[in-house]
């Protein structure tokens, strides 16, 4: 469990075995990978997933150059049939089986990639690069964590709740989405989802770690109309929360992670930033996944790296 400052793990690729893959709502779906020895990981690091047949690498094809016109490529990752690039996915979930981890991972079809993701069966192999970045940092001066993730931005978020349970944090999250159609979660059979905006044991994921949840829609077709951001400002106002006291953890879109960041600066209040970028690499090399942060400089600013730097920044670094 990570708790005070930043550690880099150790990482490798390794090959695992598909131990479900099940839809969660419309167009999500929850991976669930059996790794033998992966290394300690800790909430808020992510993979990188090959999201292509391992046999795909194998050998090399070589394509002549005819005089005046361009070659005909026949590699499917070259006509967009396959993905050439692995896809960077944040950790939902550890669980330890003796040797072997199985990591959960929750994502989004949007692409070629995480299309063939969808078609993986059980006991299939895929290829995993991790873990990569740093993870959130647990405050133990602070007895109570605020955690607010829209969309494909909850996953982390999961297994955050759980570590914060472990280390004795009384917890609360905020869950949005567009419509309730597309909430990446589970709700508790019977349970209660307030339109108000308070928070009641609904979502199975997080009260598994005894973290009562508001969830919001924009359509308003599941819990507190409006964005997450909203509900997150009214729970500040109403319960009186004061920097020191309590932290709250952000990821989802850049917008509701803008506004969820002023609303914490403004009061005062650590906001830890789950940041997304589109990513090559993921270790720092292709230098695509700038970030623009605070600089002790001349300019005042410096660009930071996604993978090696964050993804987790403190909201006070983050320029927009």
């Amino acid at each position: 469990m990570h708790t005070e400052g930043h550690t880099r793990t150790a990482r490798g690729v390794f090959t695992g075995e598909v131990v479900a893959n099940r839809a969660i709502c419309r167009g999500h779906y929850r991976l669930q990978v059996l790794v033998e020895r992966f290394p300690p990981t800790q909430p808020g690091q992510f993979v990188q997933v090959q999201c292509r047949p391992l046999e795909a690498l194998a050998g090399n094809t070589v394509s002549e150059w005819p005089a005046g016109r361009p070659p005909t490529l026949t590699q499917p990752e070259l006509r967009d049939t396959e993905a050439f690039l692995r896809r960077p996915l944040s950790l939902a979930g550890r669980t330890e089986h003796g040797d072997d981890v199985e990591l959960s991972l929750v994502y989004r079809v949007v692409g070629v990639g995480t299309r063939w993701l969808a078609g993986l069966g059980g006991g299939e192999p895929v290829s995993v690069l991790g873990p990569l970045g740093n993870g959130f940092t647990i405050r133990g001066e602070a007895e109570r964590a605020v955690l607010v993730g829209g969309g494909v931005g909850i996953p982390p978020l999961m297994y955050l709740a759980h570590a914060l349970a472990a280390a004795g944090k009384k917890t609360i999250v905020f869950a949005g989405a567009r419509t309730g159609e597309v909430l990446p979660l589970t709700l508790v059979p019977g349970a209660r989802v307030e339109a108000d905006g308070r928070a009641t044991p609904c979502v199975a994921e997080f009260a598994a770690a005894g973290a009562p949840s508001v969830v919001a829609t924009d359509d308003g077709s599941m819990g507190y109309r409006g964005f997450i951001s909203e509900a997150l400002s009214h729970w500040l106002e109403q319960s009186g929360a004061k920097g020191g006291q309590v932290v709250v953890y952000c990821c989802g879109p850049e917008a509701m992670m803008q506004a969820v960041a002023a609303a914490c600066v403004s009061a005062d209040i650590e906001c830890q930033l789950a940041l997304e970028r589109h990513m090559a690499c993921g270790m720092g090399t292709c230098q695509s996944c700038v970030v623009k942060t605070t600089a002790d400089s001349a300019d005042g600013w410096k660009y930071s790296l996604c993978c090696q730097d964050g993804p987790v920044f403190d909201a006070r670094d983050v320029l927009w």
